[in-house]
């Protein structure tokens, strides 16, 4: 047992990292959208001027969504939400982005750093 866990969080398709939701030093609920991409970079300034994250949320079991046109976008949009580290996580911590809004991501490529609150091992 420990009292922090970072991981790594990869990117499950290819795209473009087009907003950030929750800023580094900020926590969220696991399963919160944390952050958007884009198929097409020319999508991006579509999705980064959208409404965001105002979806409903639920607790997914990747972290990443494929892609879909949520609510107040005419785009494909993938939201990539707060993963569970373990299975007692309740809310996770950014530490970093490990890339930057407008930034070409792969899949498997990492782009964000989480912290937990606890992880039991």
């Amino acid at each position: 047992e420990s009292d922090k866990a970072d991981m790594d969080v990869e990117a499950f398709e290819d795209g473009y990292l087009a907003k950030i939701i929750t800023g580094e030093g900020e926590s969220v609920n696991v399963g919160e959208v944390v952050a958007l991409i884009a198929s097409e970079e020319s999508e991006i300034d579509e999705i980064a001027n959208g409404n965001g994250g105002e979806s409903a949320t639920s607790t997914p079991t990747n972290t990443v969504e494929e892609a879909t046109v949520p609510a107040g976008y005419s785009v494909p949009t993938t939201e990539v939400y707060m993963p569970a580290l373990s299975s007692t996580m309740t809310e996770g911590k950014i530490v970093s982005w490990l890339k930057s809004e407008g930034e070409a991501v792969s899949a498997g490529e990492a782009i964000m750093v989480v912290e937990s609150d606890k992880a039991d091992m």
